[in-house]
Protein backbone atom coordinates (compact mmCIF):
# COMPACT_ATOMS: atom_id res chain seq x y z
CA UNK A 1 0.00 0.00 0.00
CA UNK A 2 1.01 3.17 -1.20
CA UNK A 3 1.33 5.60 2.29
CA UNK A 4 1.40 8.91 0.33
CA UNK A 5 -1.27 8.08 -1.31
CA UNK A 6 -3.67 7.11 2.14
CA UNK A 7 -2.31 9.68 3.50
CA UNK A 8 -3.33 12.37 1.39
CA UNK A 9 -6.94 11.29 1.52
CA UNK A 10 -9.60 13.63 2.58
CA UNK A 11 -11.81 13.07 6.03
CA UNK A 12 -13.93 15.02 8.11
CA UNK A 13 -11.98 16.88 10.79
CA UNK A 14 -15.09 16.18 13.08
CA UNK A 15 -12.55 13.89 15.55
CA UNK A 16 -10.38 17.02 15.83
CA UNK A 17 -13.29 19.31 16.89
CA UNK A 18 -14.18 17.16 19.91
CA UNK A 19 -10.13 16.42 20.50
CA UNK A 20 -9.82 20.20 20.85
CA UNK A 21 -12.48 20.08 23.87
CA UNK A 22 -10.15 17.65 25.93
CA UNK A 23 -7.03 18.87 24.49
CA UNK A 24 -5.09 22.56 24.17
CA UNK A 25 -5.50 23.02 20.72
CA UNK A 26 -1.79 24.23 19.77
CA UNK A 27 -0.16 21.60 21.49
CA UNK A 28 -2.92 19.01 19.50
CA UNK A 29 -2.64 20.63 16.32
CA UNK A 30 1.22 20.69 16.67
CA UNK A 31 3.00 19.81 13.17
CA UNK A 32 -0.32 19.31 11.45
CA UNK A 33 -1.03 22.77 10.20
CA UNK A 34 -3.66 23.41 11.48
CA UNK A 35 -5.30 25.56 13.82
CA UNK A 36 -8.44 25.91 15.88
CA UNK A 37 -9.95 28.47 13.78
CA UNK A 38 -9.77 26.39 10.68
CA UNK A 39 -12.13 23.78 12.32
CA UNK A 40 -14.86 26.14 12.04
CA UNK A 41 -16.09 25.59 8.30
CA UNK A 42 -18.95 22.91 8.51
CA UNK A 43 -17.38 21.14 5.66
CA UNK A 44 -13.91 21.21 6.61
CA UNK A 45 -12.05 18.29 5.49
CA UNK A 46 -8.44 17.54 6.05
CA UNK A 47 -6.16 15.10 5.15
CA UNK A 48 -5.37 11.62 6.68
CA UNK A 49 -1.66 12.53 7.30
CA UNK A 50 -2.79 15.79 9.66
CA UNK A 51 -5.77 13.04 11.55
CA UNK A 52 -2.76 10.56 11.75
CA UNK A 53 -0.41 13.60 13.63
CA UNK A 54 -3.20 15.07 15.98
CA UNK A 55 -3.83 10.89 16.95
CA UNK A 56 -0.57 10.55 17.57
CA UNK A 57 0.10 14.44 19.76
CA UNK A 58 -2.84 12.78 21.94
CA UNK A 59 -0.55 10.09 23.68
CA UNK A 60 1.40 12.23 24.74
CA UNK A 61 -0.80 15.10 26.05
CA UNK A 62 -2.83 12.29 27.85
CA UNK A 63 -2.42 11.59 31.06
CA UNK A 64 -3.51 7.81 30.98
CA UNK A 65 -2.41 5.71 27.86
CA UNK A 66 -6.03 4.07 28.04
CA UNK A 67 -7.91 7.78 27.89
CA UNK A 68 -9.31 7.38 24.54
CA UNK A 69 -11.88 4.11 25.92
CA UNK A 70 -13.43 6.75 27.63
CA UNK A 71 -13.71 9.23 24.95
CA UNK A 72 -14.88 6.85 22.46
CA UNK A 73 -18.05 5.96 24.62
CA UNK A 74 -19.03 9.67 24.78
CA UNK A 75 -19.55 10.31 21.13
CA UNK A 76 -22.97 10.80 21.21
CA UNK A 77 -25.70 9.01 18.50
CA UNK A 78 -25.74 11.77 15.84
CA UNK A 79 -21.86 12.85 15.73
CA UNK A 80 -21.15 11.23 12.59
CA UNK A 81 -23.54 12.93 10.98
CA UNK A 82 -25.72 10.78 7.88
CA UNK A 83 -24.19 7.65 9.20
CA UNK A 84 -25.28 7.85 12.43
CA UNK A 85 -29.23 8.49 11.11
CA UNK A 86 -29.32 5.82 8.46
CA UNK A 87 -28.33 3.47 11.64
CA UNK A 88 -30.41 4.34 13.73
CA UNK A 89 -33.21 4.51 11.67
CA UNK A 90 -32.00 0.88 9.47
CA UNK A 91 -34.95 -1.98 9.25
CA UNK A 92 -32.99 -4.44 10.38
CA UNK A 93 -29.91 -5.08 12.33
CA UNK A 94 -28.20 -6.59 9.12
CA UNK A 95 -29.11 -3.21 7.37
CA UNK A 96 -27.50 -1.40 10.07
CA UNK A 97 -24.49 -3.35 10.18
CA UNK A 98 -24.49 -3.25 6.38
CA UNK A 99 -24.67 0.58 6.68
CA UNK A 100 -21.55 0.94 9.31
CA UNK A 101 -19.21 -1.44 6.90
CA UNK A 102 -19.87 0.62 3.60
CA UNK A 103 -20.22 4.35 4.82
CA UNK A 104 -17.73 4.61 8.03
CA UNK A 105 -14.38 3.99 6.29
CA UNK A 106 -15.11 7.62 4.67
CA UNK A 107 -14.58 8.84 8.21
CA UNK A 108 -11.13 6.58 8.68
CA UNK A 109 -9.98 5.92 5.12
CA UNK A 110 -6.89 4.61 7.09
CA UNK A 111 -9.10 1.64 7.56
CA UNK A 112 -10.77 -1.00 5.66
CA UNK A 113 -13.84 -2.45 6.77
CA UNK A 114 -15.47 -5.90 5.78
CA UNK A 115 -18.45 -8.03 6.93
CA UNK A 116 -18.26 -12.04 6.75
CA UNK A 117 -19.96 -14.90 7.97
CA UNK A 118 -18.05 -17.49 9.60
CA UNK A 119 -19.96 -20.34 10.93
CA UNK A 120 -22.87 -19.29 12.71
CA UNK A 121 -21.44 -15.87 13.40
CA UNK A 122 -21.24 -12.39 11.62
CA UNK A 123 -17.90 -10.89 11.58
CA UNK A 124 -17.30 -6.83 10.93
CA UNK A 125 -13.79 -6.67 10.52
CA UNK A 126 -11.29 -3.77 10.30
CA UNK A 127 -7.84 -3.80 8.24
CA UNK A 128 -5.30 -0.99 8.78
CA UNK A 129 -4.58 0.47 5.43
CA UNK A 130 -1.03 1.72 6.21
CA UNK A 131 0.86 0.86 9.48
CA UNK A 132 -0.51 3.16 12.54
CA UNK A 133 1.79 2.68 14.65
CA UNK A 134 1.31 3.05 18.44
CA UNK A 135 -1.92 4.16 17.95
CA UNK A 136 -3.26 1.25 16.54
CA UNK A 137 -5.29 0.69 19.39
CA UNK A 138 -6.66 3.43 19.83
CA UNK A 139 -7.48 3.58 15.94
CA UNK A 140 -9.00 0.05 16.05
CA UNK A 141 -11.25 0.17 19.47
CA UNK A 142 -12.90 3.52 18.91
CA UNK A 143 -15.13 2.13 15.60
CA UNK A 144 -15.32 -0.91 17.43
CA UNK A 145 -17.14 0.75 20.56
CA UNK A 146 -19.36 2.98 18.67
CA UNK A 147 -20.53 0.00 17.03
CA UNK A 148 -21.13 -1.71 19.67
CA UNK A 149 -22.21 0.97 21.67
CA UNK A 150 -25.05 1.52 18.50
CA UNK A 151 -26.36 -2.48 18.62
CA UNK A 152 -26.86 -1.73 22.15
CA UNK A 153 -29.12 1.14 21.76
CA UNK A 154 -30.77 0.07 19.39
CA UNK A 155 -31.77 -3.41 19.16
CA UNK A 156 -32.63 -6.14 21.80
CA UNK A 157 -29.57 -7.88 22.19
CA UNK A 158 -27.55 -9.59 24.88
CA UNK A 159 -24.60 -7.85 24.86
CA UNK A 160 -22.59 -10.60 26.31
CA UNK A 161 -22.88 -12.54 23.08
CA UNK A 162 -20.65 -10.07 21.42
CA UNK A 163 -16.77 -11.02 20.88
CA UNK A 164 -14.26 -9.17 19.90
CA UNK A 165 -10.86 -9.68 18.54
CA UNK A 166 -7.40 -7.67 18.12
CA UNK A 167 -4.67 -8.51 15.76
CA UNK A 168 -2.16 -6.72 18.36
CA UNK A 169 -0.67 -8.12 21.43
CA UNK A 170 -2.02 -7.06 24.85
CA UNK A 171 -1.37 -2.95 25.59
CA UNK A 172 0.05 -2.92 29.25
CA UNK A 173 -3.63 -1.80 30.19
CA UNK A 174 -5.68 -4.76 29.10
CA UNK A 175 -6.81 -5.57 32.42
CA UNK A 176 -9.30 -2.40 31.58
CA UNK A 177 -10.82 -3.42 28.65
CA UNK A 178 -13.57 -5.42 29.99
CA UNK A 179 -15.05 -1.80 31.68
CA UNK A 180 -15.30 -0.92 28.05
CA UNK A 181 -16.33 -3.53 25.68
CA UNK A 182 -19.24 -6.21 26.45
CA UNK A 183 -18.24 -9.52 25.54
CA UNK A 184 -15.17 -11.54 25.47
CA UNK A 185 -11.99 -10.33 24.16
CA UNK A 186 -9.01 -11.63 22.40
CA UNK A 187 -5.81 -10.32 21.57
CA UNK A 188 -2.96 -11.90 19.04
CA UNK A 189 -6.03 -12.75 17.20
CA UNK A 190 -5.47 -12.76 13.06
CA UNK A 191 -7.93 -9.52 12.40
CA UNK A 192 -9.37 -7.19 14.02
CA UNK A 193 -13.21 -7.71 14.54
CA UNK A 194 -16.77 -7.55 16.62
CA UNK A 195 -18.55 -10.95 15.92
CA UNK A 196 -22.44 -11.50 16.67
CA UNK A 197 -24.79 -14.36 16.20
CA UNK A 198 -25.48 -14.52 12.61
CA UNK A 199 -29.26 -14.83 13.61
CA UNK A 200 -29.06 -11.13 14.65
CA UNK A 201 -29.40 -9.90 11.10
CA UNK A 202 -33.07 -10.11 10.96
CA UNK A 203 -33.55 -8.91 14.70
CA UNK A 204 -36.24 -5.54 13.70
CA UNK A 205 -35.37 -2.00 14.34
CA UNK A 206 -39.01 -0.69 16.08
CA UNK A 207 -37.61 2.89 15.52
CA UNK A 208 -37.64 2.10 11.62
CA UNK A 209 -38.81 4.97 9.52
CA UNK A 210 -38.57 4.67 5.59
CA UNK A 211 -38.65 7.69 4.68
CA UNK A 212 -35.93 8.84 7.29
CA UNK A 213 -33.72 5.50 6.04
CA UNK A 214 -34.08 6.63 2.39
CA UNK A 215 -32.91 10.28 3.17
CA UNK A 216 -29.78 9.01 5.44
CA UNK A 217 -29.07 6.30 2.38
CA UNK A 218 -28.90 9.56 -0.20
CA UNK A 219 -26.54 11.76 1.83
CA UNK A 220 -24.28 9.04 3.06
CA UNK A 221 -23.86 7.92 -1.04
CA UNK A 222 -23.37 11.67 -1.55
CA UNK A 223 -20.63 11.89 1.00
CA UNK A 224 -19.10 7.81 -0.17
CA UNK A 225 -15.03 7.77 0.54
CA UNK A 226 -13.04 10.71 -0.32
CA UNK A 227 -11.75 8.73 -3.61
CA UNK A 228 -12.87 6.39 -5.95
CA UNK A 229 -9.33 4.67 -5.92
CA UNK A 230 -10.23 3.95 -2.20
CA UNK A 231 -13.72 2.98 -2.65
CA UNK A 232 -12.66 0.48 -5.52
CA UNK A 233 -10.18 -1.25 -2.80
CA UNK A 234 -13.13 -1.58 -0.59
CA UNK A 235 -15.14 -3.17 -3.02
CA UNK A 236 -12.55 -5.54 -3.93
CA UNK A 237 -11.86 -6.89 -0.78
CA UNK A 238 -15.12 -7.63 0.09
CA UNK A 239 -15.64 -9.51 -3.10
CA UNK A 240 -12.75 -11.60 -1.81
CA UNK A 241 -14.52 -12.18 1.63
CA UNK A 242 -17.88 -13.16 -0.27
CA UNK A 243 -15.64 -15.65 -2.53
CA UNK A 244 -13.66 -16.84 0.11
CA UNK A 245 -16.40 -17.32 2.97
CA UNK A 246 -16.36 -20.65 3.09
CA UNK A 247 -13.34 -23.17 3.61
CA UNK A 248 -14.04 -24.95 0.57
CA UNK A 249 -11.89 -28.17 0.10
CA UNK A 250 -10.56 -27.13 -3.31
CA UNK A 251 -11.21 -23.53 -5.30
CA UNK A 252 -9.50 -21.73 -7.98
CA UNK A 253 -8.08 -17.90 -7.25
CA UNK A 254 -10.37 -14.95 -9.03
CA UNK A 255 -8.25 -13.68 -12.00
CA UNK A 256 -8.43 -9.94 -12.28
CA UNK A 257 -10.55 -10.54 -15.38
CA UNK A 258 -13.15 -12.07 -13.12
CA UNK A 259 -12.91 -9.14 -10.41
CA UNK A 260 -13.04 -6.73 -12.58
CA UNK A 261 -16.34 -8.04 -14.19
CA UNK A 262 -17.71 -8.18 -11.09
CA UNK A 263 -17.18 -4.94 -10.32
CA UNK A 264 -18.52 -3.28 -13.25
CA UNK A 265 -14.97 -2.46 -14.36
CA UNK A 266 -12.06 -2.47 -17.73
CA UNK A 267 -9.47 -4.35 -16.30
CA UNK A 268 -7.37 -1.71 -17.30
CA UNK A 269 -9.60 0.62 -14.83
CA UNK A 270 -8.89 -1.67 -12.29
CA UNK A 271 -5.40 -2.09 -12.75
CA UNK A 272 -5.14 1.76 -12.91
CA UNK A 273 -6.84 2.82 -9.86
CA UNK A 274 -5.04 0.38 -7.75
CA UNK A 275 -1.96 1.42 -8.99
CA UNK A 276 -2.79 5.37 -7.87
CA UNK A 277 -2.86 3.26 -4.25
CA UNK A 278 0.35 2.30 -4.62
CA UNK A 279 -0.88 -1.38 -5.33
CA UNK A 280 -0.74 -4.29 -7.64
CA UNK A 281 -3.83 -6.66 -7.90
CA UNK A 282 -1.01 -9.67 -7.03
CA UNK A 283 -0.63 -7.73 -3.51
CA UNK A 284 -3.98 -7.32 -2.70
CA UNK A 285 -4.63 -11.23 -3.67
CA UNK A 286 -1.14 -11.87 -1.55
CA UNK A 287 -2.48 -9.61 1.82
CA UNK A 288 -5.68 -11.56 1.67
CA UNK A 289 -4.54 -15.05 1.07
CA UNK A 290 -2.02 -14.28 4.16
CA UNK A 291 -4.61 -13.23 6.40
CA UNK A 292 -7.32 -15.69 5.92
CA UNK A 293 -4.79 -18.20 5.63
CA UNK A 294 -4.11 -17.73 9.61
CA UNK A 295 -8.06 -17.57 10.09
CA UNK A 296 -8.54 -20.89 8.48
CA UNK A 297 -5.42 -22.20 10.66
CA UNK A 298 -7.41 -21.08 14.29
CA UNK A 299 -10.11 -23.83 13.15
CA UNK A 300 -7.77 -26.80 14.15
CA UNK A 301 -10.69 -29.07 12.52
CA UNK A 302 -8.89 -28.23 9.78
CA UNK A 303 -6.28 -30.13 8.74
CA UNK A 304 -2.83 -27.74 7.11
CA UNK A 305 -3.54 -29.57 4.00
CA UNK A 306 -7.18 -28.32 3.97
CA UNK A 307 -6.29 -24.85 4.57
CA UNK A 308 -4.35 -25.30 1.12
CA UNK A 309 -6.86 -26.34 -0.60
CA UNK A 310 -9.32 -23.70 0.54
CA UNK A 311 -6.84 -21.23 -0.78
CA UNK A 312 -6.34 -22.42 -3.96
CA UNK A 313 -3.21 -24.31 -3.15
CA UNK A 314 -2.91 -27.63 -4.80
CA UNK A 315 0.27 -28.39 -3.42
CA UNK A 316 0.80 -28.10 0.51
CA UNK A 317 4.24 -27.54 0.29
CA UNK A 318 4.03 -24.32 -1.88
CA UNK A 319 1.32 -22.95 0.78
CA UNK A 320 3.93 -24.04 3.56
CA UNK A 321 6.33 -21.71 1.68
CA UNK A 322 4.01 -19.18 1.33
CA UNK A 323 2.80 -19.13 4.81
CA UNK A 324 6.17 -19.19 6.47
CA UNK A 325 6.81 -15.78 3.52
CA UNK A 326 4.07 -14.35 5.30
CA UNK A 327 4.20 -14.71 8.89
CA UNK A 328 7.92 -15.95 9.25
CA UNK A 329 6.81 -19.59 10.93
CA UNK A 330 5.15 -22.92 9.42
CA UNK A 331 1.35 -23.11 8.99
CA UNK A 332 2.27 -25.87 12.50
CA UNK A 333 4.26 -23.51 14.55
CA UNK A 334 1.77 -20.70 13.59
CA UNK A 335 -0.80 -23.48 14.68
CA UNK A 336 0.87 -24.47 17.97
CA UNK A 337 1.98 -20.82 18.70
CA UNK A 338 -1.94 -19.18 18.51
CA UNK A 339 -3.94 -21.84 19.18
CA UNK A 340 -3.12 -21.21 23.05
CA UNK A 341 -4.22 -17.61 23.73
CA UNK A 342 -6.48 -16.67 25.76
CA UNK A 343 -9.73 -13.81 26.11
CA UNK A 344 -10.60 -11.55 28.60
CA UNK A 345 -13.78 -12.69 30.24
CA UNK A 346 -15.85 -9.99 31.51
CA UNK A 347 -17.68 -12.57 34.24
CA UNK A 348 -14.16 -11.90 36.21
CA UNK A 349 -14.78 -8.11 36.50
CA UNK A 350 -15.53 -6.48 39.94
CA UNK A 351 -14.93 -10.11 41.58
CA UNK A 352 -11.80 -9.22 43.09
CA UNK A 353 -9.13 -10.83 40.90
CA UNK A 354 -9.23 -8.92 37.84
CA UNK A 355 -10.18 -10.25 34.26
CA UNK A 356 -9.28 -14.17 34.10
CA UNK A 357 -7.25 -15.18 31.29
CA UNK A 358 -8.83 -18.61 29.38
CA UNK A 359 -6.53 -20.31 26.83
CA UNK A 360 -7.45 -23.32 24.58
CA UNK A 361 -8.23 -24.26 21.59
CA UNK A 362 -11.94 -22.51 21.78
CA UNK A 363 -10.88 -19.52 24.05
CA UNK A 364 -12.22 -17.25 22.03
CA UNK A 365 -15.72 -18.66 22.13
CA UNK A 366 -15.98 -18.64 26.19
CA UNK A 367 -19.87 -17.99 27.32
CA UNK A 368 -21.01 -15.00 29.66
CA UNK A 369 -24.62 -16.18 31.21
Amino acid sequence: MDRHAIENLLMPVTYGRHLARLFPAEKLFAGTGLALSDLDAPDCRISVRQALQYIENTRALAEEPDWYLDWARTLSDHFHGPISVALMSAPTLGDGLDVFLRYFPGRVPYLHLQGRVEGDRLRAELWPLIDLGASLPMLVETPLIILMQYLQTVYDIDAGEMEFEFAYPAPSWADRHARYFCGPIRFDAPSNALSVPLAWRIKPNMGYLDSTWAHALKQCESLLSSSRERTTLGDLRNYLCTVFERAERTRSLPTLVEVASHLHLAPRTLIRRLRYLGLTYQQIIDDFLRCRSAELLANDALKVKEVAAALGFNNPANFGKAFKRWHGLSPGEFRSRHLGLGVIDRRSVGRGHGPAMRGGDNAHEVPIP
